[in-house]
């Protein structure tokens, strides 16, 4: 999947997620972009997720990005946990 879609892909899971989840788009091109590059270890550009915490818990570079991965990993971290630390 390339950039564009992913971008477009992502951006619908704060329609899908609600209050849940927050997208956050840098343009790399700016000095904070540039930063990130360089923080994550991008070659160019990618896509990074954090927890409620700040937490990386996901990270991918340049054009390996997946929407579909990223969904399902949306859905697994939003899911209700018990108590008993089970689903």
């Amino acid at each position: 999947m390339n950039c564009a879609r992913v971008k477009a892909a992502v951006s619908g899971f704060e329609a899908e997620f609600g209050d849940k989840v927050r997208i956050h788009t840098i343009s790399v091109d700016t000095p904070e972009g540039e930063a990130a590059v360089k923080k994550y270890n991008f070659q160019s550009h990618g896509l990074v997720l954090f927890d409620p915490q700040g937490q990386l818990i996901h990270k991918r570079r340049d054009h390996m990005a997946k929407a579909d991965e990223v969904h399902q990993i949306l859905v697994s971290q939003l899911r209700p946990q018990h108590r008993d630390g089970g689903t």
